[in-house]
Order: structure tokens, then sequence, then C-alpha cells
């Protein structure tokens, strides 16, 4: 399939695809919505503007017609012929709205009836603009195509083009509070956007997740759990049958209820702590000071793998009778939290120790991979400590 050229390609690769599908059809219906009410204003403005009566009772007829009534019906011949090729676009391929030729050119429809507004009226007291709040749609599009930025300044463009409009279609530049309220409207509608579309990505990553979890639990359901299972009905050693049914406990809660109940970091260390008492038989003491911040559910998730693997390293390399969990702000300003698993094991000589997967890949990366920060300290002979900055 043709890899198809966006104006900023990193945000629609970051939503769904029915994400897009349903955002792509409400900004489309929006439009048509949107257009059908401004022809009907306008044509409307033009006729009572011309016409001795008005439709609407008890209001006062300005007699002032429309100075470029024409032109106004060229601009929106134009904004149609784009809403047309967009909804061309749609049917055909949905993601062809993001390329640059349908962005930038109704960008650019916009722009110009906002910028011919005023001149088109020849007056400043009509009830609406030429394009109403139509930009909103385009402005919304630019934010999935481009971010945040990008968005901001298209609802800065159309509202500096309303005020250009203005100056030079009237020779004024005392701007009314309805064209200040537009302009408002833009930049408020640029950045609630740009947010909504950032809770739409992150929704969007959690279903993911949660859908990969369901999908690899079916893999592992017929598989290591029931291995697991047959270990401890057949395993005459008692060590053998303990360990399998807590790794079937650790499995089981990870694929079924995953993180759902470490409500924040000095929690999630304790029920670590729990486990590994559970699992090993050494005593685990947490100490996490009053002013502990919850953290994040990345961080929290991060630190607690990272600690697991410490304590299972202290067990099985260090035969560790007491291992000791400390953890408090950090006092660095780049870092949240420091954590530290201390042990009373035999320890080893750091300059020559294979510090294997377990350490690189459990402990280290998991921190590393959020920004975080990992110092290893054996000593022979004196126990080790993993002190961890996140």
């Amino acid at each position: 399939m043709e890899r198809l050229p966006l104006v900023g390609p990193l945000r629609p690769a970051l939503l769904s695809r029915p994400s897009r599908d349903t955002l792509f059809r409400a900004m489309l219906v929006f439009r048509w919505l949107t257009m059908v009410w401004i022809v009907g204003t306008y044509i409307y403005e033009v006729w009572e503007r011309s016409s001795t009566k008005s439709l609407l009772p008890n209001r006062v007829v300005e007699r002032v017609p429309v100075a470029h009534p024409v032109v106004g019906f060229v601009l929106f011949g134009a904004l149609l012929a784009t809403l047309c090729y967009i909804t061309w676009y749609y049917f055909t391929n949905p993601d062809r709205l993001l390329r640059p030729f349908a962005v930038i050119s109704e960008i650019a429809a916009c722009a110009l009836l906002l910028g011919l507004d005023s001149w088109v009226y020849g007056a400043d007291d009509h009830a609406q603009s030429l394009v109403s709040v139509y930009p909103i749609a385009s402005i919304f599009t630019v934010g999935m195509a481009a971010g945040t930025r990008a968005s901001l300044a298209t609802g800065f463009g159309f509202g500096a083009a309303l005020y250009v409009g203005f100056v030079f279609g009237l020779d004024s530049g005392n701007w009314s509070l309805g064209h200040i309220a537009a302009f408002v409207l833009f930049v408020v509608t640029a950045w609630v956007s740009s947010y909504f579309l950032e809770r739409l990505v992150s929704s969007d990553k959690a279903i993911a997740s949660f859908r990969a979890r369901e999908e690899v639990a079916r893999t592992l359901h017929d598989g290591v759990l029931q291995t697991l299972a047959v270990i401890q009905r057949r395993s005459d050693d008692d060590e053998l049958r303990k360990l399998a049914r807590t790794q079937e406990l650790e499995l089981r809660e990870y694929l079924f209820r995953g993180d759902a109940d470490d409500d924040d970091l000095a929690t999630a260390l304790r029920e670590t702590a729990r486990a590994a008492e559970e699992r090993f038989g050494m005593a685990v003491q947490v100490i996490a000071a009053p002013d502990l911040e919850p953290g994040s559910p990345d961080r929290i998730h991060a630190l607690k793998g990272a600690v697991t693997e410490a304590l299972n390293n202290a067990h099985k390399h260090g035969s560790a009778s007491k291992v000791t969990v400390y953890a408090e702000p950090a006092p660095e300003p780049e870092w949240e939290a420091f954590v530290s698993v201390k042990d009373n094991g035999s320890g080893f000589e750091l300059s020559g120790a294979d510090l294997g997967q377990g350490i690189k890949g459990s402990i280290t990366a998991r921190v590393q991979n959020l920004g975080g920060q990992v110092e290893v300290d054996g000593r022979l002979g004196r126990g080790a400590e993993v002190k961890l900055w996140l």
C-alpha cells in the first residue's frame, strides 16, 4: 500500500484506525452542517438587506445592502469545492484528509473567507462572519496531522486573517466584540482539540495494551499456566511446588489484573516485599518516607519490577536472609524518587562480576527506559546494594 505523505507523520500513526475514522466522520458531518448554515444565513442577509421587510418579528431593517454579494457566493463556491473533494477523500481513503494538499487548501479557503468578510459585507454589523465556525474543523484536522503548535498557529492565523480583513476592508482599526470573540474561539479550539487528541492517544495505548495482555493470556493459559499446575500436582519437592505456585499466581495476577492495585509507590514496594518474603523466606523491610510522592503508573511499574529483580538476586546469588528497601523523594532535582535495595548476603566484587541479564535487562533497562539511573554497589562478604533514581 502506498505510504501517504502527511503533514505530521507521528500523530496519525499514534491514533488507532477506529479513532481516526470516527474523528474523520464527525468532522465531515460538522463541515456539511456548518456549510448549510453559513450559506443559508448569507442568503438571508443578502435578501433582508435589500428588502423592505424582515422575516424576523420586531426587527428594524438596516436597509444597508451587502456591498459585494456576488463575491460572497463565489467564495462559498470555492469553500464548497474544497468540501466536496474532502468528502471524496473520506469515502476513498480517509488518511488523505491529512495530506498537505487537503489540509493547506482548506486552511487557505477559510482564511480567504475570513479576510474578505468585512469587504464583502461593507459593514461590521452583520450577524456572523462568512465562514462562521467552519474553521474549527480545519483547526482540529491540523491538530491531528501536526500537533499542538501547528494547531495553535492555525488558530492565531485565522484570527489574524479576520483582523486584517476588517482593517483593510473597512479602513478601521476598531475591532468589534464579535471579532474578538471569534479570535478567542479559534485559539481555544486549537488548544482544546490538541488536549483532546493527546488524551485519545493515551486511551488508544491503554486499550491496545489491554488487548495485548488478553492475547498473551490466551496464548499462555493452555501452556505455561497448565505446566505450572502439573508441577504442583506431581512434584515431590516441596520447594519446587511452592515456587511453581508462586509463579502461577504472579503470572495470573499480571495477565488478568495487571497493576490495578498499585495505588502508589509505597504500596507497590510493600506488595513486592511481601511476595518476596513468601517466596524466599527472607525478611524484607520497607521504609518509605512520609513525603514520598505516589508516582505515575509507569514509574511504579518500572521500580516495582526493578526491586523485584533485586530481591531475586539477593536470594539467588547472595543467599541473603534480610533485605531493606528504602524509598524517599530524590534530593536531586532531575529525579522524583530514590529507592535503595540493600541486603546482608555474601556480596560480590563489582570489578569482576558478570552483571548478567537480571541486572542489565530487568533492573537497568527498566529504569533507564524512563530516564532514570541505576547504581550497583557490591562488597564481597558485606552484602550488596542496588540504588535507583527515577
